[in-house]
């Protein structure tokens, strides 16, 4: 931001991202934000930890369980250039790249609130040799890792943190095997409660009961197509759109069905008492 006669005030990038990598680090904003501009939630994750002032982040959303997002280089070293933001690719289903632009605006200053910083993207018509830029940063902050300002909270409890927030907040597995979207605790319970009240069904409605009371009920990750019909052998009775649309709990199929009621209290009785 410029100082009170107008000037341009040199921005020290290690100094701009570290208040967003300890806001992340603490979890006071658990990693996703919601757009103002549209009121839909969006979620960042990080493909490179910072270092020397870069760091590459995946923002975008969830769609269907599937993470729909683009990839991001930030570069705030000032090796070469000016601080710059780079999207360097993007799923085709998340290509509007002046949403994209806004997604990575909101989610720095959604983080950045209290520093008296703000982030404003201006779009650059001049040629930047950015993965060459990236990558000589990067390489720079490896170098000099013992240095890296992160340490002063921590920089290996730093990255042991983001992986423990992979592991239990992240991107939804793609398995074709059921076991992976249960409980270890109640994994045989589940399935056979599952295979209860699914196996004899023919149709979709009867059929997909069972596995959205317990996605409903967040007792179960959401199973792909794939894991639930090479469990329940239903390939030949439902297709993925359909499946996708039972699972989708923004719909509601099943409002004012008594037997979807009564599954539902059948399943907190026997899985979420239990784990009480």
């Amino acid at each position: 931001m410029p100082d009170l006669f107008g000037n341009v005030v040199p921005v020290d990038g290690t100094d701009a991202l570290k208040p967003v990598i300890i806001n992340d680090f603490l979890k006071r904003k658990e990693l996703s934000f919601v757009n103002p501009r549209n009121g839909k939630n969006y979620h960042r994750h990080y493909a490179i930890m910072p270092q020397g002032g870069v760091a590459v982040i995946d923002v975008g959303k969830y769609v269907d369980g599937n993470f729909v997002y683009a990839t991001v280089g930030i570069n705030l070293s000032g090796n070469q250039y000016q601080p710059y933001i780079v999207i360097g690719c993007h799923h085709k289903e998340f290509s509007d790249i002046n949403l994209i632009a806004n997604m990575v605006k909101q989610s720095l200053n959604w983080a950045l609130a209290g520093t008296n910083t703000t982030v404003k993207l201006v779009a650059c018509h001049k040629p930047i040799a950015w993965e060459k830029d990236i990558l000589h940063s990067y390489m720079k902050g490896m170098d000099n890792r013992m240095f890296n300002p992160m340490n002063v909270f921590g920089y290996e409890m730093l990255e042991e943190r983001f992986e423990e927030i992979g592991k239990s907040k992240g991107r939804p597995r793609k398995s074709i095997n059921i076991d992976d979207y249960l409980p270890k605790a109640m994994r045989q319970k589940i399935k056979d409660w599952l295979h209860e009240e699914t196996d004899q069904y023919q149709y979709p409605i009867d059929m997909m009961r069972a596995i959205r009371v317990l996605f409903e009920l967040e007792i179960i990750k959401r199973p792909t197509y794939e894991a639930f019909v090479r469990e329940f052998d239903k390939e030949q009775q439902i297709a993925p759109s359909t499946y996708n649309s039972y699972m989708n709990l923004n719909n509601n199929p099943y409002e004012h069905d008594a037997t979807y009621a009564s599954m539902k209290a059948d399943a907190r009785r026997k899985f979420l008492l239990d784990s009480v």
